[in-house]
């Protein structure tokens, strides 16, 4: 009956990760007990190895986001604050470098008026590309519209939508009240130019034609300003 009772109390024990076998084992001369290895419960350890999992999963999620919402710099080109949102392309062509000559383009905007880049020289323009489905770029859509007409004296605001309808990008432009000229990029031409692998892009570019600074992703209206600053005089 005892040997039973004493089976009983480690069996209980053992179910507590406290068995009095794994932790105070006398030894055989009598002395004072040396505390054993103690057994980590089931129970915790599954707690642990969940934690753990679970860390590793958001972290992942985090460093996914993290590259995502910056995106590639280009090599002269400078970053913007906000997020970049990548082309569905195929790998755009070299990207021009400050201080050399703006590709030349012409096309239509979506109000049928011819766009030339080459007969804009003479004042500044600054050229972005975006599209009416990327979320940082209508972000900063009436940041650039609000300095556009504050600067329409000196610069010319040319917005270039890439994988956009003309019909789409017409209303989009409608809704938001945009004035300055708005191009739509069906076949990726002018994009392609400029080396654009993400938008919104930025080309400042001087009255000479030359770039002067480019700009990677959604900018503040303080950067917006700084740049144009520069680029007016």
């Amino acid at each position: 009956m005892a040997d039973s009772e004493v089976r009983d109390d480690e069996a209980l024990l053992d179910e507590c990760g406290a068995s009095p076998a794994l932790s105070m084992a006398p030894d055989a001369g009598g002395g004072d007990a040396e505390p054993g290895p103690r057994r980590v419960p089931m129970w915790l350890s599954n707690i642990l190895v969940l934690a753990v999992a679970t860390a590793l999963i958001l972290g992942g999620v985090w460093l996914t986001g993290s590259w995502r919402a910056q995106g590639p710099t280009a090599e002269a080109s400078g970053q913007g604050d906000g997020g970049v949102t990548m082309l569905s392309t195929d790998a755009p062509g070299a990207a021009p470098q400050v201080g050399q000559e703006a590709p030349a383009f012409s096309a239509t905007d979506i109000n049928g008026r011819p766009v030339d880049l080459t007969e804009l020289r003479g004042r500044p323009v600054w050229l972005l590309f975006g599209a009416t489905w990327c979320a940082e770029c209508r972000t900063e859509a009436l940041d650039i519209q609000a300095i556009s007409e504050e600067y329409a004296e000196r610069l010319t605001v040319v917005a270039v939508h890439v994988q956009d309808s003309p019909r789409t990008v017409a209303d989009y432009v409608q809704r938001l009240g945009l004035t300055h000229p708005t191009v739509v990029d069906s076949d990726d031409t002018i994009s392609s130019a400029y080396g654009v692998y993400g938008i919104p892009s930025h080309w400042f570019i001087d009255a000479n034609g030359t770039i002067a600074a480019t700009r990677v992703g959604a900018m503040s209206p303080a950067q917006m300003r700084e740049q144009v600053q520069a680029l007016t005089g």
